[in-house]
């Protein structure tokens, strides 16, 4: 009787050693389709590596015999099956035959692929650098508004994605480079082009890399690279002095009168100033995210898109009073968006433009309102580092410890609390001597 488990041991007509190949038949009961027949399909097994392929043929479940892989019975059904199975098996034994002459490695996959009737896998072209981003930004894409798939981190692959062809097309003079090119050397180039030709700055620059370093990850993890670079070249960063608005230069912002235009700037850059909200999170923020505990008071508690990490903290006046000033906007009536929000390129725009405006000599941008809320308006006015961390958002308190590092007015008003202390204790012990004296 033929075997339907069909394993056997082999001599390659050109390598010494033995294989092991295993074919068998599976009827999927738990997936009925039409008429209460299953689908079959074929397992094929070479050396502990397994590919299944479905064979668009169906089996009634109660004529199947799992053991003999076979159907029971002399319906037409039942030797129509038989037969089918029996060509499949003729069919890809033949396959496998054939790779045995052709010298091709006899792998489940090449198999699978010329059965299926697809090039063989080693005829498949590895993708370029540039084809994979792209390919990761396509897919990056779809996952938007997922766990850590904002619309602004896809937008900042696209930017990289942009340097890094430009690079490309500087320096070796192609529109794209296989694999074969990415390595140490690469590395270096591509971070003097960014510094010299592009003018980024240190910091911006480990970003961009570590930004094409996810494809180059991705490429070494799917083959198509021998050798990682990146486990010669080490990314750095150097540590930036985080910049804040004073309490004056706020107040100059708040007293600016300025058209509609920069007036919703203004009035988004005020509110992340005084919530802390980065500008990611900002313009997804709805009237949903907004709570009123028993006493009244109202609640901002959300997620970040970019790392998942739930923030809250509270409504402040300036940003409860943007809250009802853009109660009528469309934006709020058709998105229940809290503000009508702008894109981040011309966002930063209008600051400029409000810097100007207001005589104020630093560089305005969406970041700067979130270290603004970290140190003047919580830090300094003496908030506990542990609570304006979870205002936030941050996973780890080290990462709001940076903003910490020398507040000159949190030093103030602690050192004054401690002298006035040892003043009041002073003046008591004085005072304490003096009746002993009297006595």
């Amino acid at each position: 009787m033929l075997k339907y488990i069909y394993k056997q041991k082999l001599n390659d007509f050109s390598m010494k050693k033995q294989e092991t190949y295993a074919v068998r038949f599976v009827v999927r009961k738990s997936k009925v389709a039409q008429n209460e027949k299953s689908p079959l399909s074929v397992r094929v097994t070479i050396n502990a590596q397994r590919v299944e392929m479905s064979l668009g043929w169906y089996v009634t479940e109660s004529i199947w015999d799992e053991k003999m892989q076979r159907c029971t019975g002399s319906t037409r059904e039942a030797k129509g099956t038989n037969g089918f199975i029996d060509a499949t098996t003729f069919r890809l034994t033949d396959i496998r035959q054939r790779l045995l002459i052709e010298g091709k490695d006899v792998t489940a996959d090449f198999i699978k692929a010329r059965y299926k009737g697809l090039p063989d896998p080693d005829e498949i072209p590895n993708p370029t650098i540039i084809e994979l981003y792209d390919e990761h930004n396509r897919k990056f894409h779809e996952l938007i508004g997922t766990n850590k798939h904002s619309i602004s981190t896809y937008n900042r692959h696209l930017t990289s994605r942009g340097h890094l062809e430009k690079f490309i097309q500087k320096v070796y003079g192609k529109a794209d480079l296989s694999f074969e090119f990415i390595d140490f050397k690469f590395l270096n180039e591509y971070e003097h082009y960014l510094k010299s030709v592009r003018k980024c700055n240190h910091n911006s620059t480990m970003k961009y890399i570590k930004n094409a370093g996810k494809i180059i990850n991705l490429a070494f993890a799917e083959g198509y690279l021998d050798r990682n670079p990146f486990s010669r070249f080490k990314l750095s960063y150097e540590t930036v002095k985080r910049e804040a608005l004073t309490e004056k230069e706020i107040q100059r912002i708040v007293a600016l009168d300025v058209d509609e235009r920069l007036d919703r700037v203004k009035d988004c850059f005020l509110f992340s100033i005084y919530s802390g909200i980065p500008f990611g999170d900002l313009e997804t923020l709805t009237m949903d995210d907004i709570h009123e505990d028993k006493g009244g008071n109202l609640w901002i508690s959300k997620s970040r898109n970019k790392t998942d990490v739930e923030f809250i903290t509270p409504v402040l006046p300036i940003p409860l009073s943007l809250i009802k000033k853009y109660e009528s906007h469309p934006k709020r009536i058709i998105n229940n968006l809290v503000l009508p929000v702008i894109t981040n390129q011309r966002y930063n725009a209008y600051l400029k433009e409000i810097a100007t405006l207001a005589k104020i000599n630093k560089n305005l941008t969406t970041h700067l309102a979130r270290h603004t809320f970290a140190t003047t308006v919580t830090l300094d006015n003496g908030i506990p580092i542990e609570i304006v961390s979870k205002m936030l958002g941050h996973r780890d308190i080290k990462t709001t410890q940076i903003y910490a590092q020398v507040q000159q007015k949190a030093i103030f008003f602690s050192m004054k609390k401690l002298m006035d202390k040892n003043e009041q204790d002073d003046t008591l012990n004085i005072e304490n001597n003096q009746k002993g004296n009297k006595k």
